[in-house]
């Protein structure tokens, strides 16, 4: 078995991500629509020229003249695609920040939730299941339309096979299922916010230090029961070791003893993305803190129904999960 038996988080449950399952308690329903409808039309093919000249240069009167285009016909400029600039790798789990140049209209970007600063900076989400290409179309204030293909880069992700569980960890009983339903909803609502913090512009660290045991995107097999996917990274370490915050950011979170995560912090990093950290044995921040990058906020623990000390750490765009590997150095 790859992944050790110590230091795996257990969180099982099943929500819907354009069809992929999702763990609760800290799932929620995943923001997924477009944010306006599409605003670019097929242009016509162009009319023939149906009259033909003579030598002398008289057009041929007994050969109609095609009508001439009407604007309408032509359908919206289109935009210079410099007007949208993307910085990151389009993958599967991955994050890019994106500017425009120019004021929106609307946007249309089916399966994401996209929300534009007064800046025209925002951030773009891609599923673990993103399919191979997805379109953007944006409007700008003067009519202009740009259409932005992304070109997914797909990725495969390892089985994760835990065995040896108590039947209480993969097994669970009505209470605590009734219990995911309710946070589920206090932790949708609160990933679901905007504000306008960009302390994703100076890049991530990693939280703390130890071997990656499970991955993002991991299905999970239990007992050799389908158990979901594993939504964050876990990184093994010992009890009381110290959590950093990845990125500067605002503590909006803070509880213990929560179904499956044990206890649970999460930081607003800005514009929708937040950081998730679960099975923590203590806090060093509370809710409303303003945290800078390498701040130590919590300590690696082993609450909740895990098996193992470890940090499972998690990263949201709205409801989209997204890959916290991808956004750091990789370890060595």
């Amino acid at each position: 078995m790859r992944i050790p038996a110590i230091a795996v988080s257990l969180l099982t449950f099943v929500a819907c991500d354009r069809g992929a399952p999702v763990d609760a308690p800290d799932a929620g329903a995943q923001a997924a629509a477009d944010a306006a409808p599409s605003a670019s039309e097929s242009a016509p093919p162009p009319a023939s020229a149906a009259a033909s000249a003579d030598p002398g240069g008289a057009a041929d009167a007994g050969a109609p003249e095609a009508p001439a285009e009407s604007a309408a016909d032509a359908g919206p400029p289109a935009a210079d695609p410099s007007r949208l600039s993307v910085e990151g790798r389009v993958v599967q789990g991955g994050l890019v920040r994106a500017r425009l140049t120019g004021k929106l209209r609307r946007m249309s970007f089916p399966g994401h939730r996209v929300t534009v600063s007064d800046e025209g900076e925002f951030l773009i989400a891609f599923s673990r299941d993103a399919p191979a290409q997805e379109k953007l179309t944006i409007t700008f204030d003067d009519g202009q339309v740009l259409e932005k293909i992304f070109d997914v880069e797909q990725r495969t992700f390892e089985v994760d096979k835990v065995d040896n569980l108590p039947d209480n960890m993969v097994n669970l009983d009505m209470a605590t299922r009734v219990k995911l339903t309710q946070v589920d909803k206090k932790l949708d609502a609160i990933r679901n916010r905007y504000t306008k913090k960009t302390c994703y512009k100076d890049g991530f660290i990693w939280p703390s230090k130890g071997r990656i045991s499970s991955r993002y995107g991991q299905p999970r097999v239990l007992n050799g029961v389908e158990g979901g996917i594993h939504w964050g990274v876990d990184i093994a370490a010992p009890v009381g070791t110290p959590v950093r915050a990845p990125a500067c950011g605002k503590v909006v979170f803070v509880e213990k003893n929560l179904p499956l995560s044990g206890h649970t912090m999460i930081i607003d990093h800005g514009h929708g993305l937040t950081s998730t950290f679960i099975h923590l044995h203590g806090f060093a921040a509370k809710v409303n803190d303003e945290v800078k990058q390498g701040q130590v906020i919590a300590t690696v623990g082993m609450t909740g129904r895990t098996n193992g000390a470890h940090l499972d750490w998690r990263m949201n765009l709205f409801g989209t999960r997204v890959d916290p590997e991808l956004l750091v150095t990789p370890t060595k």
